[in-house]
């Protein structure tokens, strides 16, 4: 009776000691913090306010209920400066899976080691991204494009302005915001002043910014507040820098006061790439998010809420929808911005508008 007492007390403890061991390798049993394409959690950092608002309704929700068992946390930045300075912190150990950021930004990102490639294996709808959206080290790819405009007051404009010149009209004196850099913003109207004044803005600023200097003592803030949207809606101001999807969403929500144009000289495309951070902590639902990002459904969703293009061929977008977001087709005169430069120069064009610009 006792050798058999023994016995099972053993077969008990070999029992135990193997659960214990497939729990702590995320084996069954492990529902908290498992990791799995289809359970687990993902942790996600991109922009606040409105964007934050409709990528939660046409992707988020959508994502939570087509992977109940994934739960989705998301920090909100105001811009993808806020959130590389985030990663940076993070670097090592990070508390991050997916960043949503302006490629400008996660170029940077790339070469300071911050987020890992991504290929087809783990996310499948990366096949369905346009060639030129995805990017040639095989880091996070293209998730939605979007341009530079100009928006205004259209009591003020009946007729939408035709070129940027409108800013340095004296008759707007005291009644224009710029974003100024870090913000992409102001980056973008540094590299079209330059075009403007024939300049190449990879060799040299010199005669934009005397251009841009001429132009600040008209400027009633650089850091719009509220933003430059809602101080055009409100009376604010009548002209300044924008977004053309935000733009888009702001001229429905004020009724037409506000609109959003392309100036003739050109503008600039920004684009948001969606990025898996290295050492990710939930990797693999992680990927299952960047691959629900990138489907025909989610891109056409987001195209719908805020008027973003997307990255993928097999987004199929009502032709109302088609009309406001922002043309790929080579239609737009498009100012090339150079990615790589732009990341390396983001610090030094910052730095002269703060002593030469701003002041």
């Amino acid at each position: 009776m006792k050798k058999s007492i023994k016995g099972k007390i053993a077969a008990v403890v070999t029992v135990s000691a193997m659960a214990l061991a497939l729990a702590s390798c995320g084996g069954p049993g492990n529902a908290a913090g498992e990791d799995s394409p289809t359970s687990g959690e993902v942790s996600i950092i991109a922009y606040s306010g409105v964007w934050q608002d409709q990528y939660n309704a046409a992707v988020i929700e959508p994502f939570k209920a087509k992977y109940p068992d994934i739960k989705v946390t998301y920090a909100s930045k105001r811009s993808s400066a806020e959130m590389l300075s985030a990663l940076q912190g993070q670097k090592g150990k990070p508390s991050t899976d997916v960043a949503i950021m302006d490629n400008s930004v996660s170029t940077s990102g790339n070469k300071q080691g911050l987020f890992e490639k991504i290929d087809t294996a783990g996310v499948p709808n990366l096949a369905n991204v346009a060639d030129e959206f995805k990017d040639k080290d095989g880091f996070g790819p293209v998730a939605m494009l979007d341009a530079i405009g100009l928006v205004y007051d259209t009591a003020t404009f009946p007729t939408p302005p035709q070129s940027w010149n409108v800013l340095w009209d004296p008759a707007y004196a005291g009644k224009i915001n710029v974003n100024a850099p870090p913000s992409l913003l102001g980056l973008s109207l540094t590299a079209i002043t330059s075009k403007m004044e024939g300049e190449d803005y990879t060799k040299s600023i010199d005669k934009a910014v005397v251009r841009l200097k001429e132009l600040a003592p008209a400027v009633q803030t650089f850091a719009p507040n509220p933003d430059e949207y809602q101080s055009i809606i409100t009376g604010q101001t009548v002209l300044g820098l924008g977004q053309n999807a935000r733009g888009q969403f702001y001229s429905d929500q004020s009724n037409k006061k506000m609109g959003v144009t392309f100036p003739k000289e050109g503008t600039v495309y920004q684009i948001n790439t969606i990025n898996l951070v290295k050492d990710a902590p939930h990797a693999a639902a992680a990927k299952t998010f960047i691959d629900y990002a990138l489907s025909a459904e989610a891109q056409t969703a987001f195209a719908e809420k805020l008027f973003y293009a997307p990255s993928v061929t097999n987004a199929k977008l009502p032709d109302d929808v088609k009309d406001r977001v922002v043309p790929t087709d080579g239609s737009l005169n498009i100012v090339p911005l150079d990615v790589d430069f732009l990341s390396s120069a983001r610090d030094k064009w910052t730095d002269i508008w703060k002593r030469q610009i701003i002041k």
